[in-house]
C-alpha cells in the first residue's frame, strides 16, 4: 500500500514508525513542514511545504498515486485537507473540516456538548468584556481562561496557578478579548487529569490505553504550560487513581460526542479523537476534545500498538474498523521529551548537539525526533520540543528509573527533561491526592 502522512513532529515520527513496519508491502510518502531526521529514512519520498495549503497536499499525494493518507497535526485538519482528499477519491484518516471545529473552536465544542450531550462539562461562559468576566468569576469562583482557538497546549491560564489575583485574571481576559474579541472561561476543576484517545470508524469507537500527560515545563508541575513534556501509561490500560466509573463515564462521553459530531455535521467520523478529562470529587469532567492524536500521548500509543497499523488505519478510513482483535499490548510505557533549557519561554539560539543513539537502542528505548534537523552526524534544535525517548515495561516506575539512568549518561548538554514523568513515587502521590479529594480514608488512618 502507498501511504501518505502529513506532518513532521514527534507524533508523526511515532505514526511513521508503525506504518513502516512492513516495508516489503507498504511505502511511505511524507508531506511535511520540515524534514524530520527520524521519518526521512522511513520514507520513499518527502515533500516540504505549507501544511495549511490543501491544494499542495492533495497534488503531492495524487502525483504519487497514494492509497491512504493519515493526517497528524490539527492545522491541516482545520484547513479542510480531509475534505479535499476525499473529494479526489483518496481515503484519509481524520475528521472533516466541520468536525475538526471541536478542537479549533472551543466555544463550538462547549456549545455542542451542551446541546447534544448535556452532561460531564464544567460551568463555562464565552465573554466579550472584562465586566462579563468578573460577573462569571463572582458566580463560580476561580476559573481557567482559555483562548477560543488553537493554543498548542500552551494558551491556558488558571486562577490560583498562573493568575494569582482577580486582577491578574481580568487582565488576561482583556488581553485575549483584544486578540480574539472573546474568551472562554471555565470553572476551575480540582483533581487529576487524564487522556483517553480512541480510534473512530463511523459508529465504532476503539479505546486506547489511558495516559497521563505532563503539561508543565518543570518537575513538580512548575513553570509554564507546554505542548507536553511526556506521558506514562500502565499495563492494565487504566491509571491507579481512576475508579472504574471514571473510565466508564469518560468512554460514555466520548461515544456520545462522536454521535453528536455525526448528527451535527451529517458525516461519519473516521479518524482519531482525543478526550482530555479530569477526575474530581464530583466525578469525571471533560476539559476538551482534540480532533487528532495527542502529542506526547501518541508516542506512547504507537509504542504499544500491536495491530497492523496500515491495515487498521485503512479500516478506519473505510468505516470498517471493529473491536474484533487486540490492538495494544498489556505493557506500561513512559515517554519523556528532551527540550531546550529555556523551553517554552526562551529557547535561545539553535543548539547543535550529538546523541549516543546506540546506547539508547541498546537500553531498549526508542528515539522519537520532533523539532530538530540533522542526521546521525549531528543535530540542531528548532526551538520547541526536540526529541523524546520512549520505553515500555511492566511498571511505569521501572521504565522511568532505567530511562533516568541512561539520560544521566547521554543527555546532550543544553537539553533538559522532566525527571518525574512515570516516577513511582509521583504516581503514588497522585493516588493519595485523589483519595483525599474524594474523601476516602487510607487503610492506615
Amino acid at each position: 500500500m502507498r501511504i501518505g502522512l502529513v506532518g513532521s513532529g514527534g507524533r508523526e515520527h511515532a505514526i511513521a514508525k508503525v506504518l513502516a513496519r512492513n516495508p516489503a508491502r507498504d511505502s511511505l510518502y511524507i508531506f511535511a513542514s520540515h524534514p524530520n531526521p527520524g521519518i526521512e529514512p522511513l520514507a520513499a519520498t518527502t515533500e516540504t511545504g505549507d501544511l495549511h495549503n490543501t491544494g499542495s497536499v492533495v497534488d503531492f499525494f495524487l502525483a504519487n498515486h497514494i492509497d491512504l493518507v493519515v493526517v497528524g497535526p490539527e492545522a491541516p485538519l482545520l484547513a479542510g485537507v480531509i475534505d479535499a482528499l476525499r473529494d479526489r477519491g483518496i481515503l484519509a484518516v481524520g475528521p472533516t473540516q466541520s468536525q475538526a471545529r471541536i478542537e479549533g473552536d472551543k466555544a463550538f465544542m462547549r456549545d455542542l456538548l451542551q446541546r447534544r450531550v448535556g452532561w460531564g462539562a464544567p460551568a463555562w461562559r464565552v465573554v466579550q468584556s472584562r465586566r462579563e468576566g468578573a460577573d462569571f468569576i463572582s458566580e463560580v469562583g476561580e476559573v481557567a481562561v482559555k483562548p477560543i482557538g488553537l493554543t498548542g497546549g500552551k494558551g491556558v491560564n488558571v486562577m490560583g496557578v498562573h493568575l494569582l489575583t482577580l486582577d491578574d485574571a481580568l487582565d488576561q481576559i482583556e488581553i485575549l478579548i483584544k486578540k480574539d474579541r472573546q474568551v472562554l472561561l471555565e470553572e476551575r476543576m480540582v483533581g487529576e487529569e487524564f487522556s483517553r484517545m480512541v480510534f473512530v470508524s463511523d459508529n465504532n469507537v476503539i479505546p486506547m490505553p489511558v495516559a497521563q500527560d505532563f503539561k508543565y515545563a518543570y518537575d513538580g508541575d512548575h513553570g509554564g504550560m507546554t505542548g507536553g513534556m511526556g506521558a506514562y501509561t500502565c499495563a492494565d490500560g487504566s491509571l491507579p487513581f481512576l475508579l472504574p466509573d471514571d473510565l466508564d463515564n469518560a468512554d460514555r462521553l466520548i461515544g456520545e460526542t462522536v454521535d453528536a459530531l455525526a448528527a451535527e455535521t451529517g458525516e461519519p467520523y473516521r479518524g482519531f479523537l482525543y478526550g482530555q478529562f479530569i477526575a474530581t470529587a464530583n466525578g469525571v469532567r471533560v476539559i476538551e476534545f482534540n480532533a487528532r492524536l495527542g502529542d506526547p500521548e501518541a508516542i506512547n500509543m504507537m509504542a504499544l500498538l500491536e495491530a497492523d497499523a496500515a491495515h487498521t488505519f485503512y479500516q478506519i478510513a473505510n468505516g470498517e474498523l471493529k473491536q474484533d482483535q487486540r490492538f495494544f499490548s498489556s505493557l506500561a510505557s513512559v515517554s519523556k521529551y528532551l527540550v531546550p533549557k529555556g523551553y517554552p519561554d526562551d529557547v535561545g539560539e539553535p543548539l547543535k548537539f550529538n546523541l549516543d543513539e546506540t546506547s539508547v537502542l541498546d537500553a531498549g528505548l526508542s528515539i522519537i525526533y520532533a523539532s530538530v534537523i540533522g542526521d546521525h552526524n549531528g543535530y540542531q534544535t528548532m526551538g520547541s520540543r526536540t526529541m523524546a525517548l520512549i520505553g515500555t515495561g511492566e511498571e511505569p516506575g521501572e521504565v522511568s528509573s532505567w530511562m533516568e539512568s541512561l539520560l544521566l549518561e547521554i543527555q546532550p548538554h543544553g537539553l533538559r527533561h522532566r525527571v518525574d514523568i512515570g516516577d513511582a513515587r509521583v504516581i503514588q502521590s497522585k493516588l493519595a491526592r485523589m483519595a483525599q479529594i474524594r474523601g476516602i480514608r487510607s487503610d492506615d488512618e
